[in-house]
């Protein structure tokens, strides 16, 4: 997906060389693309740290859901007809999952310049 191609190269040093090409990031929660459709219609997003290196306790600490159940490996192709948007940058680059559409697509150069204006080196 092009659009993941963009977010590793705007976001380099967290999708290092020799590191898993196909990680997207990590989530503490769900990872079943009908619960994020759900927590869509209701109005939320599934949150994930973005990069291809697993994050530490102080990044799921600082996230606030260090306790929510085990971490799990978001791979491209568990994001097929979805895309990540902008979430926040808290120690490491945050994305919100939403749907691919036409309004998402357009949104996501946004988002590339939200995470190039927030960045933290890792």
């Amino acid at each position: 997906m092009a659009w993941f191609d963009d977010l590793k190269t705007t976001l380099p040093a967290y999708y290092p060389g020799g590191a898993a090409e196909t990680i997207v990031g990590y989530v503490r929660g769900n990872a079943s693309p009908s619960q994020w459709r759900s927590m869509l219609r209701q109005g939320y997003q599934q949150m994930l740290i973005l990069g291809s290196v697993p994050p530490t306790q102080k990044h799921w600490v600082a996230a606030g859901v260090a306790g929510r159940g085990t971490e799990t490996t978001i791979r491209i192709s568990d994001l097929s007809g979805f895309i990540v948007l902008y979430g926040g940058f808290m120690y490491r680059p945050w994305g919100k999952i939403f749907e691919l559409n036409g309004q998402t697509q357009t949104a996501f150069p946004g988002s590339l310049q939200s995470w190039t204006r927030n960045y933290m080196k890792p």
